[in-house]
């Protein structure tokens, strides 16, 4: 349901440019830089995909966020990856350091499964550092997914009209 929020155990992914991943010595991702989570000067919220949205077991859900991502207008790269994290450890790492977040469920065009997190702190390094290296640090690579069309939502957490 639109503008409803996301329960603790549920997960967001959020995309992330391979400029804006920590890689190993061998240029090998390993990990998300705190940039990733850093807002820009005009966005008002971070954008992400509500993981539960999609049905199936996590792996099939995975499979229908990030595909959901390449459907969208954002322009998603090969080399690319995403980065899944639960709500509530998200706003638990964010109450933390005094910062109330509220990740809410605001389908787009494009992305029927978008989330918002609001209220994202934007002058606080040490917790988007935090966020990427403890919270939103499962880290699944673009080429690791295969090609084919989006996975239809779960019935229970879609709207109605799809």
């Amino acid at each position: 349901m639109k503008n409803q929020r996301l329960q603790p155990d549920n997960h967001v992914v959020r995309y992330v440019p391979f400029g804006k991943l920590r890689r190993d010595e061998n240029d090998i991702p390993v990990g998300v830089l705190w940039t990733a989570f850093k807002l820009r000067n005009n966005e008002p919220y971070l954008s992400t995909t509500w993981l539960e949205y999609f049905a199936g077991s996590k792996s099939e859900q995975i499979t229908g966020a990030i595909r959901a991502v390449r459907a969208s207008r954002l322009g998603v790269t090969p080399k690319s990856g995403f980065a899944i994290g639960r709500v509530g450890a998200i706003a638990a790492t964010c109450a933390e350091r005094n910062h109330r977040i509220r990740i809410v469920h605001e389908p787009e065009d494009d992305n029927k499964a978008h989330a918002a997190v609001r209220h994202m702190p934007r002058d606080d390094d040490e917790i988007l550092e935090l966020l990427a290296a403890e919270t939103l640090s499962e880290l699944i690579l673009n080429a690791n997914i295969p090609d084919g069309a989006e996975l239809v939502p779960d019935s229970e957490a879609s709207p109605k009209k799809w």
